[in-house]
C-alpha cells in the first residue's frame, strides 16, 4: 500500500452537525497523507526524475500531501460511493460544482455543503493535495515533494517564467500568480534574460540585461532578491514577460500523480488496521477536475495510472469538465509550474484523442487511452466543455484528428458532451456584472496569496483555468 500512513489531526461534524436526509450527518476529517512509492515500480516510471529522488531506509521515496474527507457518520447509510475532487490551485471546486455553494469559496472558511446534494446521496467525498506550489495560504491544499539529487547533489538547469501583469508595477514575484517560485542561484547571472511580447503570437523582445535585475523594493530602495525580478521602468498591464535563469532544486513534482492514485486506493483497498477511515465501505471510486484540475485527469489517464502498484483499479469513472483537447501542463517535468497557463505550455502536447493517432509533426503515433487499453484499465469517461474551449482552438481535437480534417470515434467507453454558448465556467445566480473572485483577489494581493483557479478573467462572474 503505497499510502504508508493516514495522519489525522482533526475530526469534526460538518456544518456543525447538519442531518442530510436518509444519511444523516457527516464527518469532516483533515489530516496528511504520507507515502511511500517503489521508484522502480512498472507504473512508476513514468514520473520524471523519480530515480534521482532521495530513497528512504526501505528503499522507497517519500511524499506527503494535506488530504481532507467528507463522510457519513454511519456508513451504512451512504451509497459506498466515492467523489474524488482534484482540487485546482489548492482550492476544492467540488461542491461549488455539485452542491451550488456559492463563489468565490474562502479555503479557509468552515466547509460549506451549500444545499448538500452530494451528501443527501450518500457520497463520501475526498480530496488531496497534488500541486507542489501552492502558496502558503490557510485552507490551500498541497504536496511536498522531495528534490531531486545527483551523488547528493541537488539538480541546477535553466528554466522559463512567464507571467502577463493586470496592474502597472516595478517589481514581479518569479512564479505564476502568487504560487511557490523557483530561486534564482546567480542574482548577476549575465545569461539570464527577459523578454516582453504584446501578445501571445506576437514575437518576442529582449530587455536589456542594464535595465532589470532579480529584486524587490524594500521602503522604496532596490533590494537584491533572487525570487523577484525588478524592472525600473515597470511592467505594463497585459502584456507578457518571460524570464530566463537558472535555479537549484529542482522537486519531482509527477509525484502529485501518485498522491491522487494512492489516496483512492488506500481510501477504497485500505483496512481498518491501516488507518482507512473508509475502511470495508468504498464499492466504487469517480473522479472529477475542471479546468486545471480536468488537464490533470487527462494528463493521469495518458500515463496509465488508474490502477495502484497492487495492480488494482483506481476509478471507475472520471469526469473531466472544461479541459478541452490540453493534457497536463507541467505536472511531470524538471522544474515544472503546474499553474503555468501562458503560451508556451506543456497543455498542448499531443496526444488528443482516446484512440492512437498519428502527430503531424514528428510522426510519432500515441492514444490518451493507449496504456491503460493494453492493460484493460480504462475508466468510463465523460468530457464536457463549454464553448469557451472549442473558441480557444483545442476542444475539437478530441473528435478530430490533429490536422481538422476529419472526425475521429471516441473509445467505447468515453462521452462527449458540449454545452453551447457557455463561457468556461458557470456564474453564479444572482448575476451582477462585477467578478467577485477578482475582488477576493484584490484583497489578498499585498500578500500575494491568490486563491483564485483562473488563466483569465471571464464575464460569467468567475474564473477557471
Amino acid at each position: 500500500m503505497a499510502v504508508a500512513a493516514l495522519e489525522v489531526k482533526t475530526r469534526q461534524a460538518l456544518a456543525g452537525g447538519r442531518d442530510f436526509g436518509d444519511v444523516g450527518r457527516y464527518a469532516q476529517i483533515d489530516g496528511t497523507a504520507h507515502f511511500a512509492v517503489a521508484p522502480a515500480h512498472l507504473l512508476n516510471r513514468c514520473i520524471t526524475d523519480i530515480d534521482l529522488a532521495p530513497q528512504g531506509g526501505d528503499g522507497l521515496v517519500h511524499f506527503s500531501a494535506d488530504i481532507r474527507i467528507l463522510i457519513p457518520e454511519d456508513p451504512r447509510r451512504g451509497n459506498h460511493r466515492l467523489l474524488f475532487d482534484v482540487p485546482n490551485r489548492g482550492n476544492r471546486l467540488a461542491l461549488a460544482t455539485f452542491n451550488r455553494v456559492p463563489r468565490p469559496i474562502n479555503p479557509s472558511a468552515p466547509t460549506d455543503p451549500g444545499d448538500g446534494f452530494l451528501m443527501r446521496h450518500g457520497y463520501t467525498v475526498a480530496w488531496c493535495g497534488w500541486q507542489h506550489d501552492v502558496p502558503a495560504a490557510e485552507g490551500l491544499m498541497r504536496v511536498k515533494v522531495p528534490d531531486a539529487q545527483r551523488a547528493g547533489t541537488l539538480v541546477s538547469g535553466r528554466l522559463l517564467v512567464s507571467f502577463q501583469p493586470s496592474a502597472s508595477s516595478q517589481v514581479q514575484l518569479l512564479s505564476d500568480r502568487g504560487h511557490r517560485p523557483y530561486s534564482n542561484n546567480n542574482l548577476d547571472d549575465p545569461d539570464a534574460t527577459l523578454l516582453v511580447r504584446d501578445g501571445d503570437d506576437a514575437r518576442p523582445r529582449v530587455v536589456p540585461r542594464q535595465e532589470w535585475s532579480f529584486a524587490r523594493l524594500e521602503a522604496g530602495q532596490v533590494v537584491p532578491d533572487p525570487d523577484h525580478v525588478y524592472l525600473a521602468a515597470g511592467f505594463v498591464p497585459g502584456k507578457v514577460y518571460h524570464v530566463i535563469y537558472a535555479t537549484t532544486g529542482a522537486p519531482v513534482v509527477g509525484l502529485g500523480l501518485l498522491a491522487a492514485r494512492d489516496t483512492v486506493a488506500f481510501l477504497r483497498y485500505g483496512g481498518a488496521q491501516d488507518g482507512n477511515p473508509c475502511a470495508g465501505d468504498i464499492q466504487h471510486s469517480y473522479a472529477f477536475g475542471a479546468s486545471q484540475s480536468g488537464r490533470y485527469l487527462r494528463e493521469f489517464l495518458y500515463l496509465g495510472l488508474n490502477e495502484d502498484e497492487q495492480e488494482r483499479v483506481v476509478f471507475d469513472g472520471v469526469l473531466v469538465h472544461i479541459a478541452g483537447g490540453k493534457r497536463g501542463g507541467d505536472f511531470n517535468q524538471r522544474f515544472g509550474q503546474p499553474s503555468a497557463s501562458l503560451h508556451p505550455t506543456m497543455s498542448n502536447a499531443f496526444p488528443f484523442n482516446d484512440a492512437v493517432s498519428i502527430d503531424p509533426v514528428t510522426g510519432r503515433s500515441d492514444g490518451l487511452l493507449e496504456r491503460l487499453a493494453a492493460r484493460r484499465r480504462v475508466p468510463k469517461i465523460f468530457f464536457t466543455n463549454s464553448s469557451t474551449e472549442y473558441w480557444r482552438g483545442d476542444a475539437s481535437l478530441i473528435h478530430t484528428n490533429a490536422e481538422g480534417t476529419r472526425d475521429v470515434s471516441l473509445a467505447g467507453s468515453s462521452r462527449l458532451y458540449h454545452f453551447a454558448g457557455t463561457q468556461h465556467s458557470a456564474g453564479t445566480l444572482p448575476l451582477t456584472d462585477t467578478n467577485p473572485s477578482m475582488a477576493l483577489a484584490a484583497s489578498r494581493r499585498s500578500t500575494q496569496l491568490i486563491t483564485t483557479h483562473c488563466c483569465a478573467p471571464h464575464w460569467c462572474g468567475w474564473t477557471g483555468g
